[in-house]
């Protein structure tokens, strides 16, 4: 299986991506992708880091490209994305790119009570971690964005709690934002939202982790409930819905790619091969090798 990179650090994360700036601050750093220079990387393959990120592109072409777990977005023009330390991320980037970056660690919020993830629910796995703006907002955001570039490289008294105050606020903006772009799901029921946010979580995860526990972790509901709302929406347990996302990506790869079935099996974030054919025969009554024969 592939071996994710995980950065504990902003300033370690950013000398990778040969970025010439470091960060004074360890907790927080902004900059403008106009900053970003030809010695900078123009792809990172997929990692992780230990903090959270917040993109704002302005204007773009089609070079630039991101992905966010197993979501890639190539229609970045005036939209926001958001990264948490439980996300994958990859990205390509382009020389003709506007707009900011922002990272921060948990710990720079530390005054705030609440919870980051359950409160910003754009740096949730579960959720839409992306988002496109009108020309009208995108203007005010740029604003807002600006605002804590110049109080980030203007050094005051007072400037780490200035910036503390000023990045929250920004949060807030970018959630009553979202409620407004994300009216659509808003004629959902609190069932139908659950199961909406379950499988989105299945979509970006099933290949890492197949506890059911850990995806009610998530969701911040026991399994038992979760297990109850699937059932009665969707006629099937979590498990079930997990296994047959799992055998439905198995089978595209075996039909539609080249790859071996010990690398398919690996997609599928199974350690051994053998485990692999296992769980596809119990469930399909073929082997990947018999299924690929039958199927190409």
């Amino acid at each position: 299986m592939v071996n994710i990179k995980r950065y504990k650090e902003i300033n370690n994360f950013l000398e990778a991506t040969g970025f010439y700036k470091k960060t004074d601050i360890s907790d927080f750093f902004i900059l403008k992708f106009e900053e970003i220079t030809s010695s900078s990387v123009y792809h990172m393959p997929p990692y992780q880091k230990d903090f959270y990120q917040i993109g704002f592109i302005i204007k773009t072409n089609n070079g630039t490209k991101i992905e966010i777990d197993t979501h890639k977005n190539e229609q970045l023009q005036n939209s926001l994305f958001f990264v948490s330390p439980d996300h994958i991320y990859s990205w390509t980037r382009s020389e003709h790119v506007t707009g900011y970056i922002l990272y921060f660690k948990r710990d720079y919020l530390n005054f705030y009570q609440g919870d980051l993830k359950k409160d910003f629910t754009f740096f949730d796995i579960a959720d839409k971690n992306s988002f496109h703006l009108k020309d009208t907002t995108a203007t005010t955001l740029t604003d807002d964005f600006e605002k804590l570039y110049k109080e980030y490289h203007t050094k005051t008294l007072y400037r780490y709690q200035i910036i503390q105050s000023s990045l929250l606020a920004l949060l807030f903006k970018i959630k009553s934002l979202e409620e407004i772009t994300l009216d659509n799901t808003s004629t959902l029921t609190t069932k139908e939202m659950l199961v909406f946010k379950f499988q989105n979580l299945v979509k970006n995860c099933f290949r890492r982790d197949k506890q059911v526990k850990n995806y009610a972790d998530k969701l911040h509901v026991s399994s038992s409930h979760l297990n109850e709302v699937l059932k009665e929406v969707k006629g099937k347990t979590a498990k079930e819905l997990i296994i047959e996302k799992t055998l439905s990506e198995a089978k595209k790869e075996l039909s539609y790619t080249t790859l071996s079935i010990a690398e398919v099996a690996y997609n599928m974030g199974f350690e051994e091969p053998t485990h692999f054919t296992r769980f596809f025969k119990k469930y399909l009554h073929k082997t990947p090798k018999q299924y690929r024969e039958h199927n190409t």
